[in-house]
C-alpha cells in the first residue's frame, strides 16, 4: 500500500498534467488516476465499514495506493470513461452512469490537506447562470445577458439592441468525429438578419445571447493560487460576424499583460466564492480601457499560452503552490 502526497484526477491525454508532475520534486509521491483509463486499465475501490470509517484506493496492476487523505488533490478535469471494448452496446449507457457515479463519489469523499481545485467547485462554477450572478455580486462588470428558450423573448430582447452575439451556454462542440457532420463548433456569433429570421430554433435548445461589445484586445488572465497571469490577445480573425478568437488561436498576437488591482481582487473574489484556487478568465479591454469581464473557466487550458509568451511560466507555478501546499 502506497501513501500518497498528491492525488491527480484527470485524462491521461491531457499534457498540463504531465507538465506540471515533471515539476514536481523528486520525493513526491502521486497517484494519477486517468477517468479515460477507469476501469479498464485502473480500478478504484470505495471501502466503508460499520463503524463511519472508510477508505478509497485507486489500483493497477500489482500497485495500489490509499488516496482517502492526500496532502493535496488536483481535480483537473474528467472525460470519457475507459470502460472495456468488449462491453455489449446494449449497456453502454448503464455502465457509463456507474462508472461517473464512482468517480464522483470518490471526489466527494477524499479529504485532502488542500485541493488544488474540487470537483464540486468545479461544477458550480461550470453554470454559466450562477457564475454570471456571482461575478456580479464581486463587482466584475458583465454584459447584459439573457439565456432562453422562448421565441418571443429572445425577439424583444434583441430588437432593443443595435447588435448581438450568440455564445452557447456549456462548451462550444456541436458535433462529435461520430456524426455525419464530423466535428463541428459554434463560436461566438453576431447574429445576422437571416439568424434572426430563424429565431423559432430558440425553441428547440435555449440560447444565450449577449449585446456585441467591441474592443481592441481581449485579456486571458490564468489565476494561481491568487497570483494572476496576464497576456493580451490581439485577434487575428477576419470573418465579419465571429468574434471568438479561440477559432484564431494558433494565428493571434499574444503579449504579456497586466491586471489593475481593483480587477484582480474582484476575480480573486469570485474564484474564492467557489473555493477555486485555478481558473483560465477572459476579458474584453474595450476602447477607453474599461475591462468586461465573459467567463471563468476552472479547466482552463495554458500551455499553448506558454508557447506564445516567452518567460511565462504558469506550469512552474502550479507546481510551486502543489509543492508549497504538500510540505505545509
Amino acid at each position: 500500500m502506497h501513501s500518497v502526497d498528491l492525488l491527480v484526477i484527470g485524462t491521461s491525454v491531457d499534457p498540463h498534467i504531465s507538465a506540471v508532475l515533471q515539476r514536481l520534486g523528486g520525493d513526491v509521491s502521486v497517484c494519477r488516476l486517468d477517468v479515460d483509463r477507469f476501469p479498464r486499465e485502473q480500478a478504484a475501490t470505495l471501502d466503508f465499514d460499520l463503524f463511519g470509517g472508510y477508505r478509497v484506493l485507486v489500483h493497477e496492476g500489482n500497485v495500489q495506493w490509499d488516496v482517502t487523505r492526500p496532502k493535496v488533490a488536483w481535480f483537473r478535469r474528467l472525460g470519457k470513461p475507459g470502460l472495456s471494448k468488449s462491453l455489449h452496446p446494449a449497456y453502454l449507457e448503464f455502465a457509463t452512469g456507474e462508472v461517473e457515479q464512482t468517480i464522483e463519489g470518490l471526489l466527494s469523499i477524499v479529504r485532502p490537506g488542500k485541493w488544488f481545485n474540487d470537483f464540486w467547485g468545479c461544477r458550480k462554477a461550470g453554470n454559466k447562470p450562477l457564475q454570471y450572478l456571482t461575478a456580479t455580486e464581486c463587482g466584475l462588470n458583465l454584459p447584459n445577458t439573457l439565456v432562453t428558450s422562448s421565441v418571443d423573448a429572445a425577439k424583444e430582447w434583441i430588437n432593443r439592441r443595435d447588435a448581438v452575439v450568440a455564445k452557447t451556454i456549456s462548451r462550444p462542440i456541436l458535433t462529435t468525429e461520430k456524426s455525419e457532420l464530423g466535428r463541428t463548433f459554434a463560436y461566438t456569433h453576431r447574429l445576422t438578419r437571416d439568424d434572426i429570421a430563424h429565431l423559432a430554433q430558440v425553441a428547440t435548445v435555449p440560447c444565450q445571447f449577449q449585446p456585441l461589445v467591441k474592443g481592441r484586445k481581449e485579456l486571458r488572465v490564468t489565476t494561481v493560487g491568487g497570483q494572476h497571469f496576464a497576456v493580451e490577445v490581439f485577434s487575428s480573425d477576419t470573418e465579419p460576424d465571429r468574434f471568438d478568437w479561440r477559432a484564431t488561436a494558433t494565428t493571434c498576437e499574444y503579449r504579456l499583460g497586466e491586471l489593475d488591482l481593483p480587477t484582480a481582487q474582484k476575480l480573486t473574489s469570485l474564484l474564492d466564492a467557489f473555493g477555486l484556487p485555478f481558473a483560465a478568465s477572459d476579458f474584453i479591454v474595450e476602447e477607453d480601457g474599461t475591462l468586461v469581464f465573459l467567463e471563468s473557466n476552472p479547466h482552463g487550458a495554458w500551455m499553448w499560452l506558454e508557447a506564445f509568451v516567452p518567460g511565462l511560466d504558469i506550469t512552474g507555478e502550479v507546481a510551486r503552490w502543489i509543492n508549497y501546499n504538500i510540505g505545509n
